[in-house]
């Protein structure tokens, strides 16, 4: 829906604070823009960094679980697994980006294991244990980055699209209207000026021919 802009010089003054206002946009997206392409390269480059620790720590656990369920069986390792305390816990710190919230530190507290009884007879099961926690630390961390980084790149979108929409419908538009308004004027106050002479003759004529040539005194 178009706005309705003020006639006269009040619409003039109107435009212009809508301009300064379109402009300050701008810059204000723009410097948001750059702080989140810088957020979503590192973030990027994070998430592979993380991804790999991860794919490497499953392939260590997946070795160890193995050697594990060689020594012991894989009813051993089923009970050595089974938990005491719980599910594992994920505790995130978050951080803001240019009004955009999203984790920044991970911590994991995998739930106890019962690997002590086990460990006696399978020299593997302790090992294991402690190469499958390192796994979960490490889908732990990837999964932060990776949630990190979707936040960022939906923000990071969504203000391209803001201040294109700004740079190319909203200041056009309203420098068009800005131009339109000024050549009004500009031919109201040639009126004006027309009409102020015209004015200003008559009244000389109704004083008589010396009132008429007199110095500065013009016809129209």
């Amino acid at each position: 829906m178009a706005e309705r802009v003020p006639p006269g010089r009040a619409g003039r003054l109107w435009l212009l604070g809508r301009l300064a206002s379109a402009r300050r946009s701008v810059e204000l997206l723009d410097r948001k823009r750059k702080l989140l392409q810088r957020e979503d390269r590192r973030l990027s480059a994070l998430c592979d960094a993380t991804r790999e620790r991860w794919e490497t720590a499953c392939a260590e656990a997946e070795t160890w679980g193995l050697r594990a369920t060689v020594l012991g069986g894989a009813s051993e390792m089923a009970l050595a697994a089974a938990p005491v305390a719980g599910r594992a816990r994920v505790d995130l710190t978050w951080r803001n980006t240019m009004g955009v919230p999203h984790p920044d530190v991970s911590r994991s507290e995998p739930a106890v294991i019962r690997s002590a009884d086990a460990a006696a007879a399978n020299a593997a099961v302790g090992p294991a244990a402690a190469a499958y926690r390192r796994a979960l630390e490490a889908a732990v961390a990837h999964a932060a980055a990776e949630m990190s980084r979707r936040v960022v790149a939906v923000e990071l979108r969504a203000t391209e699209r803001r201040q294109r929409a700004i740079e190319r419908h909203r200041l056009p538009a309203l420098e068009e209207d800005l131009a339109r308004l000024e050549l009004r004027l500009d031919e109201l106050e040639r009126d004006e000026r027309v009409v102020a002479r015209w004015a200003q003759h008559r009244r000389l004529e109704s004083r008589g021919p010396q009132a008429r040539h007199a110095p500065g005194v013009s016809a129209p």
